[in-house]
């Protein structure tokens, strides 16, 4: 019974410490947050993330439906690389992304996306950011591919940069991959409020999302856990509902199109962590030691059976005001129909080829 109150009090004490310490205000809290993970080490994530976009987000690989015969789930080829790039066409096809336009990345991580967006379209891309790591690197980046021009960084926070009048409408695109969940529930209408002054009329964003199901969202957000207190600070993935009742309440923004990939983030999450184990060297050498490398083996295992059991989703949204024009194409034929089943005699090509 002694026992059992301890862990109650030390339970409450991590939630108080979470909702005061960790709470991602605009002053100061956020930018502490996002500190806290990704500007452990730009040599820590090139260590086990793919080699050509550097998304720190689930892929989309090549998948089917596992026949009966064979497994549950699905079944997967391709490399890690080829399902990144696949995930970025994604996005930017769920935004019809069309050459020329202005698209705001929140949230840019080291770069790919903004990069895919640049160099296929020719988009004019401002990326903002609170990491100071992520910012170096993904500048080289640019740098490196000759796309000043097109591509400009900056360390801000999404509400700053909303505030600004030059920004008032400025960006046909606004996508956000990943990001959501640093900015915490009690923030997420501020999040929507902000993309509602910088999108154009016709504008669209498209969000990346892991979320946590309804039926468990209340008490998940009213607790504490490994992820939002050790590995994320002041993180949270919201629901649907909560997402779609923070844009209805603070904007205009209505949910258009929706896409969940969490079993594709299953494997993601597997193959970084294969990559991670398999640079073990590299990460010691950059002064990590065992305590860290069984926490971050814990932390990929962790998400990669959230996805697998289906008890966390990866959700791809793409929200606009009502009557925008350029959703159009998404409501064609060939955007809302399924493909034909394969044949059993595709569906053995295609094992054999995975394996």
């Amino acid at each position: 019974a002694s026992g059992l109150l301890i862990s109650k009090i030390g339970s409450f004490l991590n939630f108080i410490r979470y909702k005061v310490m960790m709470d991602n205000s605009e002053r100061g809290g956020s930018l502490k947050n996002i500190h806290a993970h990704y500007d452990l080490s730009n040599d820590l994530f090139t260590s086990f993330l793919d080699k050509e976009t550097l998304m720190y987000s689930s892929a989309i690989y090549d998948a089917i439906a596992a026949p009966p015969d064979h497994s549950s789930g699905l079944v997967f080829r391709g490399t890690l690389e080829q399902a990144q790039w696949r995930k970025l066409d994604t996005l930017l096809a769920r935004a019809q992304i069309k050459p020329g336009q202005t698209m705001l990345d929140i949230g840019f991580g080291w770069g790919g996306l903004s990069l895919h967006s640049a160099r296929k379209y020719g988009c004019k891309v401002t990326g903002i950011t609170l990491s100071v790591e992520q910012m170096a690197l993904a500048t080289e980046r640019v740098k490196k591919e000759g796309l000043e021009h097109l591509i400009s960084f900056e360390v801000c926070d999404y509400r700053t940069f909303a505030r600004r009048v030059e920004n008032q409408g400025k960006f046909d695109r606004v996508l956000s991959c990943e990001m959501i969940e640093a900015v915490g529930h009690e923030h997420l209408g501020e999040f929507f409020w902000a993309v509602e002054q910088v999108l154009s009329h016709d504008g669209i964003l498209v969000m990346e999302a892991i979320t946590t199901p309804e039926a468990r969202y209340e008490t998940y957000r009213r607790s504490t856990d490994f992820i939002n207190t050790i590995i994320f600070p002041g993180s949270c993935c919201p629901s649907l509902h909560a997402l779609m009742d923070a844009a209805y309440q603070h904007s205009r923004l209505t949910l258009e199109h929706i896409d969940n990939i969490g079993l594709h983030y299953a494997q993601t999450l597997a193959e970084w962590r294969r990559r991670f184990n398999a640079n073990e060297p590299l990460v010691r050498k950059l002064g990590f030691d065992d305590v860290f490398m069984r926490v971050w083996n814990y932390y990929l295992t962790y998400c990669e059976a959230g996805f697998h059991s289906q008890t966390e989703n990866c959700l791809i949204l793409v929200f606009s005001r009502p009557g925008c024009s350029s959703l159009v194409p998404l409501c064609e034929t060939r955007s809302v129909t399924q493909l034909p089943a394969l044949t059993k005699a595709q569906t053995d090509a295609w094992l054999t080829d995975a394996n």
